[in-house]
């Protein structure tokens, strides 16, 4: 076809640009402005078809008072403040007529889901002084519709089908996308081909999802989200790219892989909107996406907003819609972060939701702030952010216990395990507290451990050196973790959401993340992964009592129930067996432990499900009489302590013995370790943390999806774990480390 167009599409440069092609300036650092926008430019006329063709770009680097992207607390900021080209470069060619926002809106039957329209909404660009006659058309599987339509000169055309006009497009007995373990994530393809004459003009090809996402204030005024009609718990982590926003289809997987190896169904992204096949991941795996812009920065001081900064924002907002409105897993959008926009801001970010996506939630913030339009948010993220004991969850004069919607929460205690500080740190500058300690901290006031540094000394005496800290603090890690998801959990709908802060770190750190730079999960990661397993047996630290949480979207009947209480020189105390069934999506209170007269200072409780013979869910307490007392006063980063859980008698356990033996089994091109624990002693083999190695390279194997891990074992008990690592590993390439607390 004659009139080839070609076009230029820059997904994201970090601040503003003046590009060239060909030595001639084809946009200016006046239009190309904002992180967050996209720009389609066409080049056709400054195209050279018999010689090479050169882009040049000249960008310039934020200032403070721009609406750009940062790391807030959580790391130091890049020399360049990440200036550059931080999203791909797409070169296109079409014929006169080029295809542009496309957007599928599905209408599901909440009443069978057996039913569910479409509409299929574009944008028709006419690049050229004549008018066209074209048809489209559009295929989705074995649905096909066209029309014809009129486009008159440098005209852009919206063009809408829907079911009215082409009732093909509603479709009986549709795959539904649904969250991880709520179903099967389904997609669908649809192609959209222009012609002029018979002759293709353009064609898309993009994927989308038929799911239904709403979102209400329930009557405990938490934010209820709603997928498919049915209400869910949310439960998940908040994410960030590298320091540097390097890209990488390895590193996302390997990121969306832990999210589910974690048991959790969502993720935050606070203005780090991550790369187009991070998003296709998501969509893929049911990992649901809360999304919305960074707090803290330029984006949220709006009484020092130039002239010209309420227009990047709103074309930021335009960009990044246009970007991910195809996505089913984006279920929510914070046009605020920490605070709600003024007036003026809210209403020009909800006219721009309204017209390109009305039915995402919109929310006007991540905290308890109402707006002007919208009011109340039904969440809150009023910490903590760092150490606080597992009874603060359960205390509900805290103000981060569960209740609500957390969208931003944590105890810290994420020191890296001891062979990843040593990969951080030179020997002789691993030094708690020094400046390169506190270095790769964050921020004031999070740029020191000196509050991780005293739970550990209180709660469990004091460390011999940086090994025995770091072990300490991996057991720390996990109680705490593990307290705040099981707390949310257990308190629903009372509690409806929470997001731990944080999935991962964007550089070599010592705070908020459950695996570390080096893709090394801690103690916390593995406290997390066990609180949100889809069938659950829990303990709380509040009233003694014992829940079961289903997740799945199975009744479970015929449940064994194992419930066994330990002095601490481990002679059983207490024990009961009970037999339940518990609906799908459910929990349950089994019974309230008692009486605690008999057994010393330090107790222990173990937990079963068991089906039949299969244990299908385990987990263990090590727990004290003491208390841990509040003064009263919260911080928005942390509830100061009066008294601290006294627990150091734990260091006083018998020595364990434990033999074990492994296999490496290859299945589908991935490699899987099954690891046999036996512990041969009459003692506890407590919190058995297991290191896999590279014999050739003599270093620790990451990354590797664990079935368990920092795992206690009873005397003489058996267990088997598994571990899913890369596929090149044979048993003779590899080395297993046990590290437990008395073995």
């Amino acid at each position: 076809m004659n009139d080839k167009q070609i076009w230029l599409e820059f997904r994201g440069i970090n601040y503003s640009a003046n590009i060239w092609i060909n030595g001639k300036r084809i946009a200016g650092n006046d239009y190309i402005i904002g992180s967050y926008r996209t720009f389609f430019i066409n080049i056709t006329s400054f195209i050279n078809y018999t010689k090479v063709n050169i882009l040049a770009l000249e960008i310039f680097s934020p200032r403070p008072d721009d609406l750009s992207i940062t790391f807030i607390d959580w790391a130091p900021t890049p020399p360049d403040d990440n200036m550059g080209i931080w999203q791909p470069i797409f070169l296109y060619s079409s014929g006169p007529i080029f295809i542009n926002n496309i957007f599928i809106e599905s209408n599901l039957n909440l009443d069978n889901l057996k039913q569910a329209s479409l509409t299929v909404n574009t944008e028709l660009l006419n690049n050229q002084e004549e008018e066209f006659e074209v048809e489209i058309e559009g295929k989705i599987e074995n649905i096909t519709i066209s029309k014809k339509i009129k486009i008159l000169p440098y005209e852009k055309k919206k063009v809408i089908l829907n079911s009215i006009e082409f009732p093909q497009l509603i479709i009986n007995n549709p795959r539904i996308w649904w969250p991880y373990q709520l179903g099967n994530p389904e997609m669908y393809k649809l192609q959209l081909v222009v012609r002029i004459n018979n002759q293709i003009s353009d064609k898309k090809i993009l994927s989308f999802g038929i799911r239904d996402i709403q979102s209400y204030i329930n009557e405990d005024n938490s934010r209820q989200f709603k997928i498919n009609g049915k209400d869910i718990f949310i439960q998940g982590v908040a994410w960030t790219p590298d320091l540097m926003l390097r890209q990488s289809h390895k590193q996302d997987e390997i990121d969306i892989k832990f999210v589910k190896n974690l048991n959790m169904n969502a993720i935050r992204l606070e203005g780090k909107f991550a790369t187009d096949y991070f998003w296709e991941l998501c969509d893929k795996e049911g990992i649901m996406v809360i999304a919305g812009w960074p707090c803290c920065s330029h984006w949220e001081k709006w009484q020092n907003w130039k002239k010209g900064d309420i227009k990047i924002a709103e074309k930021s907002l335009r960009s990044q819609l246009y970007r991910l409105r195809n996505h089913p897993c984006l279920i929510a959008w914070f046009y605020g972060s920490d605070n709600p926009p003024p007036e003026y801001v809210e209403r020009v970010y909800l006219k721009t939701l309204d017209k390109l996506y009305s039915q995402i939630p919109k929310i006007s913030n991540a905290s308890d702030k109402e707006s002007k339009l919208l009011g109340k948010t039904g969440v809150k993220m009023s910490g903590p952010y760092s150490y606080v004991p597992p009874i603060y969850w359960y205390t509900e004069e805290r103000p981060g216990s569960a209740f609500g919607f957390n969208t931003e929460t944590c105890p810290d205690v994420c020191i890296p395990p001891i062979e990843s500080l040593k990969k951080m740190f030179s020997e002789e500058d691993i030094v708690i507290g020094s400046k390169l300690w506190k270095f790769h901290c964050g921020l004031k006031p999070f740029d020191n451990t000196k509050l991780i540094q005293k739970a550990i000394e209180r709660r469990y005496g004091k460390p011999n050196n940086i090994e025995d800290f770091t072990k300490t603090a991996q057991l720390l890690g996990y109680e705490c973790w593990r307290a705040m998801y099981e707390s949310y959990s257990r308190n629903y709908p009372k509690s409806t959401g929470i997001i731990g802060w944080m999935q991962n770190s964007p550089w070599p750190s010592l705070i908020w993340q459950l695996y570390d730079y080096f893709l090394n999960p801690n103690g916390a990661f593995f406290g997390a992964k066990k609180a949100c397993e889809s069938i659950h047996i829990q303990y709380s630290y509040d009233d003694n009592s014992i829940w079961i949480i289903n997740r799945t979207n199975q009744k479970l009947e015929n449940l064994e129930i194992i419930i066994k209480v330990y002095s601490n020189d481990f002679k059983e105390k207490d024990s009961w067996i009970k037999n339940i069934d518990i609906d799908k999506h459910s929990k349950l209170e089994t019974m309230k432990i008692s009486n605690f007269n008999n057994l010393t200072n330090i107790f222990f409780i173990n937990l079963f499900i068991k089906r039949g013979e299969a244990i299908i869910s385990r987990n263990f307490y090590w727990l004290t009489k003491d208390e841990d007392i509040f003064k009263g006063i919260d911080t928005f980063y942390h509830s100061i302590i009066e008294t601290y859980a006294d627990m150091s008698e734990i260091r006083s356990l018998p020595k364990a013995k434990i033999d074990y033996s492994y296999e490496i089994m290859k299945k589908n091109g991935v490699s899987k370790i099954v690891l046999n624990i036996n512990n041969t002693s009459d003692s506890i083999a407590l919190f058995l943390r297991i290191i896999i190695y590279d014999k050739l390279k003599e270093d620790f194997i990451t990354p590797i999806y664990w079935s368990d891990n920092c795992v206690s074992v009873l005397p003489h008990e058996k267990i088997k774990l598994y571990g899913e690592l890369s596929s090149r590993f044979k048993k003779e390439d590899v080395k297993v480390k046990i590290i437990g607390w008395n073995i």
